[in-house]
């Protein structure tokens, strides 16, 4: 008799080992390459030089004014500070909006910044900016 319930406790474990094993997804770790996004991608070019853009246009705005220079340029400062934030926060929602479509094929657990790992995890990195670059595109020719 304890022979029958030994045999049967060993087939319930190794079902349950086996059970385990077959169902447990490996947790599955994106890493993306911010630097590298931002060097190669003609979007954050973009955003970059329209930046650049509204920076010659605040000194413009205030090239006139020479009565207190320090305000001046402290005006400017705060301004284009503004406008950074702005933008940065564009590319964000953007890259965000990204990382979710790309998120929704793939079933990333987590999404890291490569600086902050050591080793392992996908580099995602090229899908990113590809389809960063992509939806831009779509929206200049659209326009």
């Amino acid at each position: 008799m304890y022979k029958n319930i030994s045999i049967v406790l060993v087939l319930i474990i190794i079902a349950l080992v086996a059970y385990y094993n077959f169902y447990t997804i490996e947790p599955k770790i994106g890493v993306i390459d911010m630097e590298r996004l931002l060097n190669e991608s003609s979007r954050a070019d973009e955003l970059q030089k329209e930046l650049e853009e509204r920076g010659k246009e605040l000194e413009q705005n205030y090239e006139g004014d020479t009565d207190k220079p320090e305000e001046v340029e402290s005006q400017i400062y705060m301004e284009f500070a503004q406008n950074k934030q702005e933008i940065e926060s564009e590319l964000n929602d953007e890259i965000q909006t990204v990382l979710d479509e790309i998120n929704q094929n793939n079933k990333y657990s987590v999404i890291l910044y490569k600086n902050k790992v050591y080793q392992g995890g996908e580099d995602i990195t090229e899908k990113v900016i590809s389809k960063l670059d992509q939806k831009f595109n779509e929206v200049d020719q659209n326009e």
